[in-house]
């Protein structure tokens, strides 16, 4: 196959065209060409199979040459690369049939990956394109049946003897031996939703697939990895067959750390025990619940041998007692020493599941927030942050995401609380928040959830510290600045009311005179 690079940028054509190992892709000649018109005399002197082009290049973009491509009707691949994340970019580029949309800045091993999957594309189409009869379909596309044929046989659609399963191995006409043995490695994919993003649903799925079947099977074509949505992760199942001697949890941390340095993602796999092929629907099961509870193992490879299911009913990890003692002396070290002891602990004796880890985050947020509650602070507003929300969601995934939430929780509660000790720093901003919003409706419940406070405890603090109950400070600031809006406009004074945060006029007008001595009309007059 030949490939066309189109950039204006000539280190950028450079970049891409040394970067990548075009033999190895099987990739025979690699043409450039820095505008479209280049590229379009290429095109026509040359066979090209695939084009990279970038989007945004003068007089004639790369989505007029994508355009140009699909109204000649030449069967050409095409691949954009981009700066921005355009949605119109994306919409044209999924109405032109464009194979693949890059953003940059530029990533060799992604630009693989896309290419990988292009050509796999070419060479389907290909081979569907030669015959056109059912019979010929089926001898020449293995692999499709074969991923199917593992895709109903872990969704439970085959019956679970042997000689059911053989049999549906014959009518499909696949090299599978029903009487060897198995292993099945379950892999949970988590943290990938930034990829989700940036390669599309498409892109990411096919480069998990393909690093799972061609370090642990040795084929760049997929043959054995069929996949499952979860609530939160990504499951692929990859099926190998047993030979005795093969290091299968040497393969997988292969896995795993290409994932996660290629793609970003976190990769747990669960290595299963040698079994026959009318055990591998229960061994499914068994697997998922194994990289479940077994967050030890988060990121790394572990074998069910390995694995283990905590059978305590403990009902607590944690002395909250001590988590109160701690929180009082505002001691963010010791904290999180104990909370990383216990978690320790656990994982010595090899007990800590997502379970467990839940327990302690509800045991860190009980007694956090029976401490903050003490100073008035309303935790359950002051928490409502998106990275809160975040880090919480993640919380209970691994050791590691707990004590990073852990952290944001104290040093938020201690920071919030260490503004309140100021009090008078506190009242300045209630104030300063009055002065800027009087004319909306606020009072004491909004201005509670603005400071994270509960009503009652910010009343009796503005009080105390001011002498003023707040509501009657707030009418009067109202009062004053509908006294500036009457000498110093033309405005009517129904239209003063409103604009001072009074929605009823002689509400308004009877306030005014209670507090200036005459109505607002006397008080423009004079």
């Amino acid at each position: 196959m030949n490939l066309l690079i189109v950039d204006d940028d000539i280190h950028t054509l450079e970049v891409i065209e040394d970067s990548v190992d075009w033999q190895m892709l099987g990739i025979g000649e690699v043409f450039t060409a820095n505008s479209a018109s280049q590229a379009k005399r290429i095109i026509k002197q040359s066979k090209i199979d695939i084009i990279v082009s970038d989007i945004e290049m003068p007089k004639e973009s790369g989505l007029d040459l994508l355009i140009w491509i699909r109204k000649e009707a030449l069967d050409i691949e095409f691949i954009l690369l981009t700066c921005h994340e355009k949605f119109e970019y994306a919409a044209s580029a999924i109405k032109w049939e464009a194979a693949g949309y890059l953003t940059k800045p530029y990533d060799a091993d992604i630009m693989e990956l896309s290419i990988k999957k292009t050509i796999a594309k070419i060479e389907e189409k290909r081979r569907l394109e030669e015959s056109s009869r059912y019979e010929e379909w089926i001898s020449q596309n293995t692999r499709q049946e074969q991923l199917h044929f593992w895709l109903v046989l872990y969704s439970g659609l085959i019956k679970q003897s042997r000689e059911r399963i053989k049999k549906e191995i014959e009518v499909r006409r696949l090299p599978i031996d029903s009487d060897k043995e198995y292993r099945l490695i379950m892999t949970k994919v988590t943290d990938y939703e930034h990829q989700l993003e940036e390669l599309g649903e498409e892109l990411l799925y096919y480069s998990l697939e393909n690093i799972h079947s061609n370090t642990l099977c040795g084929n760049d074509e997929n043959y054995c990895v069929v996949r499952k949505a979860g609530e939160s992760e990504i499951w692929l199942l990859t099926t190998i067959e047993y030979t005795e001697g093969t290091d299968v949890k040497s393969l997988c941390s292969k896995v795993t750390s290409h994932c996660s340095r290629t793609l970003k993602v976190k990769a747990t796999c669960c290595i299963g025990n040698p079994c026959h092929i009318e055990s591998l629907y229960e061994k499914a099961s068994v697997l998922e619940q194994l990289v479940l509870h077994n967050v030890v193992f988060y990121g790394k490879p572990f074998t069910e041998d390995e694995a283990v299911i905590p059978l305590s009913d403990e009902m607590q990890i944690l002395d909250v007692g001590k988590l109160t003692v701690l929180l009082k002396k505002h001691d963010k070290v010791s904290l999180l020493n104990y909370i990383k002891e216990m978690i320790r602990l656990k994982t010595s004796n090899r007990t800590l599941d997502e379970r467990g880890l839940y327990m302690i985050k509800q045991e860190i947020l009980q007694a956090t927030y029976a401490h903050l509650l003490q100073s008035g602070i309303q935790a359950t507003r002051l928490f409502y942050d998106e990275t809160s929300a975040k880090l919480s969601n993640k919380a209970a995934k691994s050791s590691v995401d707990m004590l990073r939430w852990a952290n944001y929780l104290l040093e938020r509660s201690f920071g919030y609380e260490k503004e309140i000790a100021k009090t008078s720093t506190l009242i300045e901003r209630i104030n300063t928040y009055i002065h800027e919003h009087y004319m909306q409706n606020i009072g004491r419940n909004e201005l509670a959830t603005i400071f994270f406070l509960a009503p009652e405890y910010l009343a009796k603090l503005y009080y105390k510290k001011t002498g003023n109950y707040l509501n009657d400070y707030i009418r009067e600031y109202r009062i004053e600045r509908a006294k500036w809006l009457l000498k110093n406009t033309d405005a009517k004074v129904s239209d003063i009311a409103q604009d001072v945060g009074f929605d009823n006029y002689s509400y308004f007008s009877t306030l005014f005179k209670k507090s200036v001595g005459i109505s607002p009309n006397e008080y423009r007059q004079n």
